[in-house]
């Protein structure tokens, strides 16, 4: 009799554990959505103001990205040859459209011009300048630093190439270790990106 009663009570506590560990697989986890950001506007006012107007009109071809970063999910490195793709954290929108808004948004403010736009709105408009971008690395480790690899190319609005072609390698350290603060880098990369495309046009417009 003993032994049926230990036997049930076994059994209503695995019962009891096997309830609980279903109603927890239940609940999946949020996930989290992130943007990239161009750089903060009080300091592109005072870039701009100094700069004074301008009338130049600028496009962003369609950025080129690795297969494997064009993913919803935010990839990291966790080895020289090792990716993770991160479940739960994701990208709100495709992040080579992203990247098109950001550096559009920072020339804007760096060249001080309005007419500076991204894929898809650029088809159509007359532009002084067109840049193709070619991004080979723009990931990273959390808690380590991202980095940023573009070889890219202004053209003129007859479609001829003012500048050949460039190439730029940028390493930020993230400053911590979750995903905001490495998308957060990815953004410190792109703002310094912008610069350098911001002194290239400037020089090409004095020409």
């Amino acid at each position: 009799m003993i032994k049926g009663i230990l036997f049930k009570a076994v059994a209503a506590a695995l019962g009891m554990a096997m309830l609980f560990q279903l109603g927890c697989a239940g609940r999946s986890q949020s996930a989290r959505f992130y943007v990239l950001s161009p750089e903060a506007a009080p300091e592109l006012q005072v870039k701009s103001t100094s700069a004074g107007s301008s009338d130049i009109a600028i496009g962003i071809s369609p950025v080129s990205l690795p297969k494997y970063l064009r993913k919803p999910q935010m990839v990291t490195r966790t080895g020289s040859n090792e990716l993770h793709l991160a479940e739960y954290d994701r990208w709100a929108g495709k992040i080579e459209e992203d990247i098109g808004r950001v550096i559009a948004e920072n020339l804007s403010h760096m060249l001080a011009t309005d007419k500076v736009l991204s894929y898809p709105a650029i088809e159509g408009i007359p532009l002084d300048y067109t840049i193709n971008l070619d991004i080979s690395r723009f990931d990273g480790r959390l808690g380590g630093d991202i980095e940023l690899i573009v070889r890219w190319v202004l053209f003129d609005r007859e479609g001829n190439t003012v500048a050949g072609v460039k190439a730029t390698h940028i390493i930020e350290p993230t400053g911590g270790g979750d995903y905001a603060d490495m998308v957060a880098a990815q953004s410190r990369a792109l703002a310094a990106f912008s610069r350098e495309l911001a002194a290239a046009i400037k020089e090409l417009a004095k020409s």
